[in-house]
């Protein structure tokens, strides 16, 4: 059933879409959209075909733009499609038997299947330039998860091997010209560099530096590598650590080569393709038709002007005091302490976002993450008897989920230092403020927790069942 769609705003897997009055109340609903969000692109090596990822499916549309064309199931989570060199073969990482794995299907949507199998999460495919061997990310290193490396499959007798063995996050891999080499991203040493590692012995060397945070690197086949940068609040492509990407919101995947210079590549929500040497990109339109099922419910009116006093309805984080007779919580972006059994009281009482508070062991101060000292969250420590705060870190990342040592004299906590929460693991000295990162950054951070005699952290990350230590004691 296809219907204009004129009024009405819905929320449709990251794409916001536009519902009549007349349709809100009927379903199935067809709309067009031309824009989307965290989608990657990909060229065919003729150039003639995109391919792209686009509410969890895999879609191929015309390299100059047109309809798109949905050739995996709904219900795929299919991500960052790449073309085989003869241009039969997709490959993806998708999500249809337990966990991800890596997936090839033909072009026009037929004999879709499996090239990776195991109760491990294996993203990011990447083609040889011979065809023979796809690179790709995984954590199959260990049988209870690992950090994330560098693997590589050779499609003709099924063998993988590992190629990356490094503690760091190595993710987003790209093969050189020459298919000697393979660029990837890491976390290790801050994140700001692009690696490469050797096939033949999986030697690692640095690439590249940038100024930021470093994703998605790509090697173009005239050897350049253009990669994804988070740097100075912006997200933005790079080359030789010079913008290439202008004012847009760069998509943090890799770009595919349409040329040794021309590449396509997402941003703003649009496909785009542009030159390492220089000039306006070329914006590719296109159009796909999805269908919705329209929520039905009665709205609720909602009084959003009233100054009456209301009954918060969600607390944050909150945590007992050591002595068990007091509680610290977080709501409404303060910090609130509550004797239980009585009323709480709000200690913060400011404008700002105040949350993660955490008790000292004595049980006289709370440490908490705010903003109230500029833009980032910082720790600050309130003291509860004369009610004096203290800003504890002055960091260009956002410490937050603090907790306390059981002496009292070091604070644990993870610190976001990258693009969708991924945080590395730190401990920060009370009384100096000397912060000493423990562990490199993971996915999915999770609060930290210090062993009895305080040589060791650790913190949940990603999955439930995984958690990560720091390998060393944790010295000053």
């Amino acid at each position: 059933m296809k219907k204009n769609i004129t009024a009405g705003w819905i929320l449709c897997a990251g794409v916001v879409v536009l519902l009549s009055a007349q349709t809100a109340s009927r379903a199935p609903v067809e709309v067009t959209i031309h824009e989307g969000t965290s989608m990657a692109v990909s060229v065919s090596p003729d150039g003639s075909m995109l391919a792209m990822d686009l509410q969890g499916s895999i879609w191929t549309l015309p390299a100059t733009g047109g309809t798109a064309k949905r050739i995996t199931g709904l219900f795929n989570d299919a991500r960052q499609p790449v073309w085989s060199p003869d241009g039969k073969w997709i490959a993806f990482f998708g999500y249809l038997d337990g966990g991800y794995d890596i997936w090839a299907v033909a072009p026009d949507g037929s004999n879709q299947h499996k090239l990776t199998w195991g109760p491990f999460d294996d993203r990011e495919p990447a083609w040889s330039h011979d065809g023979t061997r796809i690179a790709f990310a995984s954590d199959r290193g260990s049988p209870f998860g690992s950090s994330y490396n560098i693997w590589m499959l050779d499609l003709a007798s099924g063998e993988i091997r590992q190629l990356t063995n490094n503690p760091a996050e190595n993710r987003m891999p790209s093969w050189s010209p020459d298919d000697k080499e393979i660029a990837f991203s890491s976390t290790r040493e801050g994140g700001d560099c692009v690696w490469a590692v050797s096939i033949a012995d999986r030697k690692e060397r640095k690439v590249s530096t940038a100024a930021g945070v470093v994703e998605a690197p790509s090697w173009s086949p005239g050897g350049k590598v253009v990669y994804h940068s988070a740097a100075d609040g912006e997200s933005r492509l790079e080359v030789d650590g010079k913008p290439l990407s202008g004012s847009e919101n760069a998509f943090a995947f890799r770009v595919s080569w349409a040329s040794p210079t021309d590449f396509f590549y997402t941003s703003d929500g649009r496909i785009r393709k542009r030159s390492i040497s220089g000039g306006e990109a070329r914006a590719v339109e296109f159009k796909a038709t999805v269908q919705v099922n329209p929520a039905r419910y009665t709205r609720r009116k909602r009084d959003f002007a009233s100054t009456t006093p209301r009954e918060a309805l969600g607390i944050v984080r909150p945590v007992l005091s050591p002595d068990g007779k007091r509680i610290a919580f977080a709501a409404l972006g303060d910090i609130y302490t509550m004797t239980i059994g009585s009323k709480p009281e709000n200690i913060t009482k400011d404008k700002y976002l105040d949350t993660d508070p955490a008790w000292s062991p004595d049980g006289n101060q709370l440490v908490y993450s705010s903003d109230k000292g500029g833009n980032l969250l910082q720790l600050w420590i309130r003291d509860l008897k004369t009610g004096q705060d203290r800003q504890l870190t002055h960091l260009t990342t956002q410490p937050m989920g603090a907790v306390w040592s059981a002496d009292g004299k070091r604070i644990a906590f993870f610190d976001v230092d990258g693009m969708w929460r991924a945080a590395n693991v730190s401990v920060v000295d009370v009384l100096s403020g000397k912060v000493k990162r423990i562990h490199a950054s993971l996915f999915g951070p999770g609060n930290p927790t210090w062993s009895p005699d305080g040589k060791r952290v650790a913190r949940p990350w990603f999955r439930l069942t995984r958690i990560a230590f720091a390998r060393e004691p944790i010295r000053y």
